[in-house]
């Protein structure tokens, strides 16, 4: 594929970068949606963030190599400085890099909301394991390791018919 012209290799990358703009900001708030369904405990809700989610980084990703066989078609390898060489090869007012920027603020808000959102079901899931630890008869809070070297874990791993 011939290397396109700065022009035409500008109006692409913005084209791209604007599309993936529009998804990140979707999959931002299908996180938020995310998040209220798990401090509801909505199942419908959260079912429904999640595929809205799963779609968003899908096509995200679809974009995200359309953006790096531009570049690279334009003659930048794949890399950390791959933008910014690209910006400054073909990006005269900034608008490439503008919107480069604006992309990774929302992938950075993305990533905090997606990070709180792990926290908690990782909660919730200490949780449920502690409530079970109770109905299995063990402590709900035991050490890792009895005195003796064994695991108690192990030990209240006990199916709840045998309680």
């Amino acid at each position: 594929m011939p290397r396109p012209s700065k022009s035409e290799a500008r109006s692409q990358i913005v084209d791209v970068i604007g599309e993936c703009v529009n998804y990140a900001l979707g999959l931002k708030e299908s996180l938020r949606d995310e998040r209220a369904a798990l401090e509801e405990q909505d199942t419908d809700a959260l079912h429904s963030a999640v595929d809205t989610k799963s779609q968003c980084v899908d096509k995200m990703a679809e974009l995200e190599k359309q953006r790096r066989a531009l570049c690279e078609t334009s003659g930048f390898h794949a890399g950390p400085e791959q933008m910014i060489e690209m910006s400054l090869w073909c990006d005269e007012d900034s608008v490439v890099y503008k919107a480069w920027s604006h992309l990774m603020e929302i992938a950075a808000e993305c990533n905090a909301l997606n990070l709180t959102n792990g926290a908690i079901i990782r909660m919730r899931n200490q949780m449920v394991e502690r409530n079970l630890a109770v109905l299995r008869g063990a402590n709900s809070n035991p050490d890792t390791y009895k005195r003796d070297g064994r695991d108690i874990a192990a030990m209240n791993r006990r199916s709840l018919a045998q309680v």
